[in-house]
């Protein structure tokens, strides 16, 4: 692998720059246990990271022949914001990482630009990404499907061969191989396994070792 061949690095946002996985999923499990949608927060942590809000919501009805109450979407943003804005921190070791890369960098996450903005202003990450955040609302369709990664290249002029992404679920895995990427898969959560064997080249679980790695 020629690690000199890469123009950009992008980045995913929950769970690759800031710690949100386990607070967003947390209630998400808690409102969908009130709802009468019995399930644990480690389903839901197997099953929902990397996938957009849209996916989640069709698994759920699929899964339990039901639909979810009207204001279920409402109740889940109103809490994931109280509890984001109290306890959300950067990954470990990422304030550090971002001012070492000097290569061009974006971030191209399957959450609205909304949440994106809102937890990187949080953590004071976002001054590293200025007008280069790029959502899944920008384009037909979500991570798994390569439209996103193949457009934030796009927006930054660099071919999708010249990219690397940093993925933490197999979701995002798939998207960026589907873009014809390089991915390196960030497990701190995990053995990693699912991220290689979805086509990350290189898994690790310290965000400090990617200067290094590049």
């Amino acid at each position: 692998m020629d690690l000199n061949r890469f123009d950009l690095i992008i980045f995913d946002c929950d769970g690759v720059l800031v710690d949100s996985e386990p607070i967003v999923n947390r209630i998400f499990a808690e409102v969908l246990n009130e709802a009468g949608f019995k399930i644990t927060y480690e389903e839901v942590m197997q099953q929902f990271i990397g996938k957009s809000l849209a996916t989640c919501l069709e698994i759920i009805k699929e899964s339990y022949g039901r639909p979810l109450p009207k204001n279920f979407i409402e109740l889940c943003k109103e809490r994931e914001i109280a509890a984001l804005q109290k306890e959300l921190q950067p990954v470990p070791g990422i304030t550090e990482v971002l001012k070492q890369i000097t290569l061009p960098k974006c971030v191209a996450s399957n959450s609205s630009h909304r949440h994106i903005q809102m937890v990187l202003t949080l953590t004071d990450l976002l001054h590293n990404f200025q007008g280069k955040l790029y959502s899944c609302y920008d384009v037909e369709r979500p991570k798994p499907f390569p439209d996103l990664y193949l457009y934030a290249a796009q927006q930054m002029n660099t071919n999708p061969e010249n990219c690397l992404v940093i993925e933490d679920s197999a979701t995002g895995v798939q998207a960026a191989c589907a873009a014809g990427m390089t991915v390196f898969g960030y497990a701190q959560y995990n053995d990693g396994a699912a991220l290689a064997l979805n086509g990350a080249k290189i898994v690790f679980n310290n965000m400090q070792q990617l200067p290094e790695m590049l």
